[in-house]
């Protein structure tokens, strides 16, 4: 079955539970109307799988054509301009010095690479060369595949790590008056506080590669390493957007988990009902829950407990994604999935809900990238190190709140 085939079927049998679950309403599901749920989802989970699997093969098939492309159109536009433009030199440049290092370009290539040198106050990144806009694209769709908060957290762009003051608030309890004809407005100050959002340094740690991969001219070697850089910078910042403490040597960003103060706590620490999560979205404030950045958040391993768990009547809490037309939903609420995020336990905030474009990341435009040549020599190999500059604040405290497991 083609890949548009199997997407189809998907649909189709996503709509067909959804028609079910609509069809049945508040009544109580029957055992025959359970079954053919579950045979569906069984259906459905196997779907899901060979699209997955598909979809890697397409990625790879069309990085490849991608790559043999680009080679045609610079040849072709050469030929049409009679030279390759700003980018397409910064590019060929950065490749060259992938691949050999300094000592191998020529004049134009290392005046080129010259400008590109990064420029920062922290000694840690001198020496370092920041890395070509088509290469840092390439990494950050590497890392978008690690971090669930980060895909649904308002991203805030910077072009330098300067330190910024970021305001913060809590809003709820503000509200308009009403005034009599010719009546005075009182005064209604916004209690603000001031957090710093600062740019961690998040390193890829080193990674080696042999000299035969580095001198294979059919290796495209800016995407072998955005994708190792993207994978260990993506699970990094993810972990830190989530876990980070706000203390330590270095200052770790202040998470999610330790941003949120609201919690509700479930009646136990090895399970949890429907009614609790239910609770936990109408704590939050309705303005919150009618925003558009509205989410349930959690782990794989909840979202399993999720996809089983069923209300009084027997109906599932979890409805399947219609692709194109309506997001996966529990209890009628999209939700995101982050491997940061704590499993069920004693004081474990294993849940989350609430408006994440409260939730600001920020991230440094610039990526500083290093070539390490004689630290390995003696194995044939050449080091490289990337460093991703980054920080997150919640900027609103009543925008998030957590479901916490019992403290005993």
């Amino acid at each position: 079955m083609k890949l548009h085939e199997l997407k189809q079927r998907y649909s189709a049998i996503a709509k067909d539970m959804r028609a079910l679950h609509d069809s049945i309403g508040e009544a109580e599901w029957s055992d025959e109307q359970r079954d053919q749920w579950k045979r569906m989802k069984h259906d459905l989970d196997g779907l899901n799988a060979q699209i997955e699997r598909e979809e890697q093969l397409r990625d790879a098939d069309q990085r490849f054509v991608e790559e043999h492309e680009e080679e045609h159109r610079a040849v072709a536009g050469e030929e049409e301009r009679g030279g390759p433009s700003l980018d397409e030199q910064r590019a060929a440049a950065f490749d060259g010095f992938l691949r050999q290092g300094m000592g191998e370009l020529s004049a134009e290539q290392r005046q080129v690479l010259r400008e590109m040198r990064a420029q920062s106050t922290d000694t840690d990144s001198a020496g370092g060369y920041t890395v070509p806009t088509e290469m840092l694209n390439r990494i950050y769709e590497s890392m978008a595949d690690y971090g669930g908060l980060a895909s649904v957290a308002q991203i805030l762009t910077t072009d330098t790590g300067h330190s910024l003051e970021w305001p913060t608030s809590d809003g709820t309890a503000e509200e308009g008056e009403l005034l009599a004809e010719n009546g005075q407005a009182t005064e209604g100050d916004v209690t603000f506080g001031i957090k710093n959002l600062g740019a961690k340094k998040l390193s890829s740690k080193v990674i080696r590669v042999s000299n035969e991969l580095l001198n294979d001219s059919g290796i495209d070697i800016q995407g072998f390493l955005a994708s190792r850089i993207g994978q260990r910078l993506g699970r990094g910042e993810a972990k830190y957007l989530v876990q980070g403490t706000g203390t330590g040597t270095p200052e770790q960003p202040t998470g999610l988990q330790t941003a949120v103060t609201n919690v509700t706590t479930a009646a136990s620490s090895s399970e949890f009902t429907w009614q609790e999560v239910n609770a936990l979205i109408h704590s939050l404030d309705p303005a919150y829950r009618r925003a558009a950045g509205f989410r349930l958040g959690f782990n794989d391993n909840t979202l399993q407990l999720l996809t089983e768990m069923e209300d009084l009547n027997g109906r599932p809490l979890w409805l399947p994604e219609v692709r194109g037309a309506a997001p996966a939903t529990v209890l009628s609420v999209p939700y995101f999935i982050d491997a940061g995020i704590a499993d069920l336990g004693v004081d474990a905030k294993f849940m989350y809900a609430g408006d994440f474009q409260q939730f600001v990341v920020r991230r440094v435009r610039y990526m500083v990238l290093k070539r390490l040549v004689e630290r390995y020599a003696d194995y044939d190999q050449t080091g490289f190190l990337a460093f991703h500059r980054f920080d997150c604040v919640l900027q609103d405290a009543a925008a998030i709140k957590a479901l916490g497991g019992a403290a005993t």
